[in-house]
């Protein structure tokens, strides 16, 4: 089965924003709401939740707890995307 990851990470300032990522693999085991996430972007994988699991056909779209930042210039911003990426996410932003 098709799985897609999904990240947000929330920018307060000095702009509002979000960032939105994305991740796919294939796997017979579904993730469930409650469940942590291991991926190689992540050093601690115990901080990222799963909060919601939605099914569309052979596909399922796995969302995680959003990254929440107060501050952030654009290129730290542009430098976190970079590091996702590096580990096999995408972005429309950066």
């Amino acid at each position: 089965m098709e799985m897609n990851l999904y990240r947000n990470i929330n920018v307060k300032s000095p702009e509002e924003m979000t960032i939105t990522l994305q991740k796919s693999y294939k796997s017979n085991e579904v993730p469930q709401k409650g469940e942590f996430i291991k991926d190689s972007m992540f050093v601690d994988p115990d901080e990222i939740e799963v909060i919601e699991v939605t099914k569309n056909g052979d596909t399922y779209s796995v969302h995680l707890r959003p990254l929440e930042i107060s501050y952030a210039t654009d290129e730290h911003n542009k430098n976190m995307v970079n590091a996702y990426k590096a580990n096999g996410w995408t972005s429309d932003t950066y």
